[in-house]
């Protein structure tokens, strides 16, 4: 690999960072708020209907993201896939606005929400190129933090345009074009991999590629024995993004127009905990112990989710606090610690169980495991709804399986060594 000189971090701030911004603003606006608000109310279909396109969605993304990335690597550069993925988010995400059929508002979530993870594993896999091993704890919770002040923006501005539960389709239009402004420099000027000339860009290549490492899988066996982990533990993560919504709406009694009081505390708890907490917490004790502090977060999250019931109240003096403001004030901000915490720490440990020459493909892989992670954990969702019911039995039932799923996570994690990103981790080789 070429050296390259590092750029200053500032420069990393606005070439790269903004993209977390547009894949964190859409997943919050059309994922976990609006979309599920736009099958029930505007589309008249059940909630379990949305938890079913997402795990149809989110099983094309795992087959196919770390094709994708081994095809990066052969050819080197992210950038124009990183473009044709972006392109296609904001086209489907507008059409949206625009379809006056349930089936087709599932087929353009589908194909925008497929682009979206396509993106995101591209722009993931420039980490290497864009930091190396002093400061890549610190620009990846930089960025994490990046992308929650921009889901929160957008969260504060596009709720003006949703005054009643039945305008919720208002905002698509207005997600798509703020995605494609926050995407702009990490598609092209943002630092990328240099282009490999001459090298076969078809999947046959890239799948050649992903075998050659499965058969070399002792020699990375402690990346595999994360990915197991990473499997585990996303599936609460997933399932938390895509029902946060409903749940909020169809057990603690929330509106649509309310979700932003509710949302905006864990988006600033979030942003503040990844720039002041965990870029300092991975840096100072390593990204192993990190993981664990945060899986051990979502599992208080989860306790904490199901003591606040419908009914349950606090009483601070003079000060009586109903189920809704203890959801607002004590889970929700669990809730974005938690997942500030995930996006921060477990970056950087497949970075440092990563070999710059595989990175594309390895953060494919770590993309496969969040996928379908994503499908188990929406299944989980809509299997436990569907069976229990959608009411409060259900989704509690629900929250014991995920906590489940995080705790065997975290026996993975456990039997990894520690380790700290070093030069064979970037594009630069430390220099």
């Amino acid at each position: 690999m070429p050296t390259r000189r590092q750029p200053p971090w500032w420069v990393i701030l606005w070439k790269y960072s903004p993209f977390e911004a547009a894949d964190s603003a859409w997943s919050l606006i059309v994922v976990s708020t609006y979309f599920g608000a736009f099958v029930q109310v505007v589309l008249q279909r059940p909630g379990a209907e949305f938890g079913w396109a997402v795990t149809a969605a989110s099983l094309i993304v795992a087959f196919a993201s770390p094709l994708l990335g081994a095809a990066a690597d052969i050819t080197g550069r992210r950038q124009p896939y990183l473009r044709i993925c972006v392109v296609g988010v904001a086209l489907f995400t507008v059409a949206l606005s625009f379809v006056t059929t349930a089936w087709a508002a599932f087929g353009c979530f589908m194909l925008a929400y497929i682009c979206a993870n396509a993106a995101f594993t591209f722009f993931t896999a420039m980490l290497p190129a864009v930091s190396n091993e002093r400061n890549v704890s610190s620009i990846t919770s930089m960025t994490v933090g990046m992308g929650y002040v921009g889901g929160l923006i957008c969260m504060v501005l596009f709720s003006l345009l949703v005054q009643k539960d039945t305008d919720v389709g208002r905002v698509f239009v207005a997600m798509a074009v703020v995605y494609l402004a926050f995407a702009f420099p990490a598609m092209f000027v943002s630092p990328d991999f240099p282009a490999r000339q001459g090298e076969r860009r078809d999947l046959r290549s890239a799948y050649r590629h992903i075998r050659e490492t499965f058969r070399e899988a002792r020699k990375y066996r402690y990346l595999f024995r994360f990915l197991i982990g990473d499997f585990l533990y996303e599936n609460a993560v997933a399932s938390v993004i895509t029902v946060m919504g409903l749940y909020s709406r169809n057990v603690m009694g929330f509106a649509a127009t309310e979700l932003k009081a509710l949302f905006v505390p864990a988006i600033v708890i979030a942003a503040l905990s990844a720039w002041l907490v965990f870029g300092f917490l991975t840096k100072a004790i390593g990204p192993k112990r990190s993981v664990l502090i945060v899986l051990a977060i979502w599992l208080l999250l989860f306790a904490a989710t199901i003591v606040v019931s419908p009914s349950a109240s606090l009483t601070l003096g003079p000060i009586v606090l109903n189920s809704k403001l203890l959801f607002t004030f004590i889970v929700a901000p669990l809730a974005g610690m938690g997942l500030a915490g995930v996006w921060s720490t477990s970056r950087v440990m497949l970075t440092a169980l990563t070999p710059v020459e595989n990175s594309g493909e390895f953060w494919g892989l770590y993309n496969l495991s969040g996928r379908t992670a994503s499908v188990l954990g929406d299944a989980t969702w809509s299997i436990t709804l569907t069976l229990c019911g959608e009411g409060i039995f259900g989704y509690h039932m629900a929250i014991v399986v995920l906590a489940g799923y995080v705790a065997l996570g975290a026996c993975f994690i456990l039997a990894i060594p520690d380790v700290r990103p070093s030069p064979a981790n970037f594009l630069d080789n430390g220099s």
